[in-house]
Parts: structure tokens; sequence; C-alpha cells
């Protein structure tokens, strides 16, 4: 997931400074006005000349005037430019767009109406313009909008971070940003897709096949799907790898309690070698001739419940987040029935690509498992090794600090507090 599809709020400071660049022309124009009168005036003045002085305050009007004319030329091409490109000097030259809350060119109507509240602003208090520019520090949506952005419906988006919605196709970009079945208009699933799809509340109806790495999960037969395997090296093709799902974890079925005896499941490599006897919960854990492990790789040793200290998500955007034991994260989590979560983390991603409900975390000790909720673009996990494991929905996936978490087009990377 490439960080270049991401669309990046602009900050506050990149904010304040393009406004500040915009305002040049029309300062350096009244300057220069003044630079070109004021002396002559000075002069008159003093020689106590009555026609010396009503010329020079002539000649300063004329040139107040012109210096005006000229400022507002600048103003209205500035308001044209800004309506429909999200361009200004100030917005170039620091990187940032000026759209609508499609992504779109925002329109004479809005440009003006954010330039008026920024004005009116300037007139309550010496520094009111200054507060109104910034005020998108106090936007508990992820800092998106200024006060004036949420009346004009506007955003301001850091292109040098992130794509540029005007010429990408808008907040959802282009067909081919967007994964197979998605509607560019919408930015999720078209029908077809969300036909199959009946919502996005777990427990998932069906899962997805992943790429790469893969091992079975306990409380699921044969035909389950196959689990992204959470294990940092490569299962070797001679021996099937284990996999764990932690005994607190939901889909660890009848081993709910944390007291309960550790659930192992066979990896899914493929048949069994000729003289070789599956073995785990599902054959009574019992193998011809030896010890059950003489038949499996190296036994995984499952994560301590005591804890190792917080545990903290990094967000893409910068945002910190210091975990507890259960969270969900999505661009408006929500619990499912039954379910006792401790966290609801919110995420406004721009670019809908994160699902109302995308991600369950559960802290085990210094691991969190990762559980995607059968989410409209997918999430995986990308350890120390390097590797990018696609999740399967409803199948928990460990992960340690240091490891990054992708989630539709964001991410976030798992720390130590």
């Amino acid at each position: 997931m490439a960080a270049g599809l991401n669309l990046v709020s602009a900050s506050a400071g990149k904010r304040l400074g393009a406004w500040l660049i915009d305002k040049i022309p029309p300062a350096v124009l009244m300057l220069a006005a003044y630079a070109a009168t004021v002396p002559a005036l000075m002069q008159a003045a003093a020689s106590g000349s009555a026609s010396a002085a009503a010329s020079a305050v002539g000649g300063m009007f004329l040139w107040i005037g012109l210096a005006s004319l000229l400022s507002l030329a600048y103003t209205v091409w500035l308001w044209g430019w800004e309506a429909t490109t999200g361009k200004t000097p100030g917005n170039l030259v620091l990187g940032l767009r000026t759209a609508n809350e499609d992504g779109l060119a925002a329109g004479w109507g809005a440009i003006f109406l954010r330039g008026l509240i920024i004005a009116v602003g300037g007139l309550a208090l010496a520094v009111g313009a200054v507060v109104v520019v910034v005020s998108n520090v106090w936007d508990r949506n992820h800092k998106r909008q200024g006060w004036h952005d949420k009346v004009a419906k506007t955003l301001v988006l850091d292109v040098a971070q992130g794509r540029d919605p005007l010429t990408t196709g808008g907040l959802y970009g282009p067909a081919a940003f967007a994964p197979e079945g998605t509607d560019v208009h919408t930015g999720f699933a078209g029908a077809a897709a969300q036909a199959q799809r009946p919502n996005e509340a777990f427990p998932v109806e069906a899962a997805r096949q992943p790429s790469g790495v893969i091992s079975a999960i306990p409380g699921f037969g044969s035909d389950a799907a196959p689990a992204v395997a959470s294990a940092a090296a490569p299962v070797p093709t001679a021996a099937p790898a284990i996999a764990q799902v932690p005994p607190s974890s939901p889909m660890a079925g009848d081993h709910a309690s944390r007291d309960a005896e550790p659930s192992y499941a066979l990896a899914a490599a493929g048949p069994a070698a000729p003289g070789q006897v599956a073995a785990g919960p599902a054959a009574g854990g019992a193998v011809a001739g030896g010890h059950p492990d003489d038949e499996f790789a190296a036994t995984m040793v499952r994560a301590s419940n005591t804890p190792a200290g917080p545990l903290t998500i990094t967000f893409d955007d910068g945002r910190d987040v210091v975990l507890e034991t259960t969270a969900l994260i999505g661009r408006n989590p929500a619990a499912a029935a039954g379910e006792d979560i401790d966290q609801l983390i919110d995420f406004a991603d721009m670019g809908r690509s994160v699902s109302k409900t995308h991600v369950l975390l559960r802290v085990d000790g210094a691991t969190v498992w990762v559980t995607d909720r059968n989410s409209t673009n997918g999430s995986a996990v990308t350890g120390a090794d390097g590797i990018r494991r696609p999740l399967v929905p409803g199948i928990p996936v460990a992960a340690v600090p240091g490891a990054t978490v992708e989630f539709g087009d964001r991410s976030f990377t798992i720390g130590a507090a």
C-alpha cells in the first residue's frame, strides 16, 4: 500500500505559512506606494507650502489607489486560481492544495466563504485571522479542517507527502488505484461485491485467500481458510509450521480460558509425506511410534500473559495511542453484540480506504494479535523480517513491537510506550 496513495491533511504550520506567502504581493504593493509618497509629503510639510502639501497628499492618494487596484486584481486572480485548481503561491511553495470534501475543485463560492471567515476573524482580534487559519489544531477529526473549512466544506491537503486528489480523480482516486470491485465514486465495494459481503460485522462469512506463508488455525475444520503465519521465520518445506492462537482470542473456540491448555494446528503445507501421521487436536494428539512433537517443526512458545509494559501504536499521520487490552480501529468502530472492547480508536481516513470497523487488536504480554474484521480493503502485517503477511478476515495474526500493520491504505507501527 503505497504511501503516495494516501491523502495527507496539511499541518497548521504549513497552512499558516501558505496564507502568509499569499499576502506578500499586496503588502509589497502598499509598501511601495507609501515609499514613493511619504518622503514627498514630509518634505512638503517641512517647507510650509500649502500647495506643495496638497500636491504631496494628492500623489499619495494616487499611489495608494493604484496599489489598491492592483491588490484587488491580484485578489480576484488568486480567488479564481484557488477555486479552480486548488493552487495559490503559498500552496505551490509549500506543496498544498485546497479542495472540496470530495477532493475536487472547491469552487468560487467555497473559496469566497472561507476567505470571508478569515477576514471577519481579523476584525474580531488583532490576531484573529491567524487563529482562524490554524484552527484545524482544534479539530477532533484528526486535524483535517479549520473553522473556515468546516463552514465552506473544504480540505487543505499536503500533496508533497500524499496524493493530489485534484489531479488523480478526487478523494477516492481513479479506478487504477481502487481494489477490484470497488466503486471509485464511493470508495467502497460496489453493489455486486456488497451483495457478497452483507455487512462488515464480525464474524466473517467468507475469507479471502492470502498470499505468502500460511498455516491452519485451531477451531476450524479442513475446509477453513488458511491463516497467515505469525512466525517470523519462513516455514521449511520439509516440515509444516505451527501456528497458535492465544487462549484469550475469540477464535480459540473451546480454549477460551487463559488457564486452558494451549491449542495448536498443523500447517496447511500440503499432503503429508509417506509414513507421516497428522497430529494435533483433530487427530487426538497421537503419532505412531513417537511423541506428537516429533512430527512437527519447533514448537512455538505462547506469549506470556504477564504484561511487559504498555504498548503503543503510531499511525502514519503521527498520532500515538497507548493500547489497553483490546481495541477496535476504523472510521467509526463499534463492538459486535456481546463483545467487550476496551478502546474504540477512530481513524478519519480521507481516502475512505478504512472500513467503519477495520481491525481488532488484542494485547497479550508483548504481543499484539491483529484480526481483520472483514474490511473492504483488507489488512496486512509486516514484521521485522520484512515479510508482508496479508490477513484473512477473522484470523488473528501476531505482531510484536517494530511490526507495521496496514489497514486499507493507512498503517500504524507497534512500539513500546
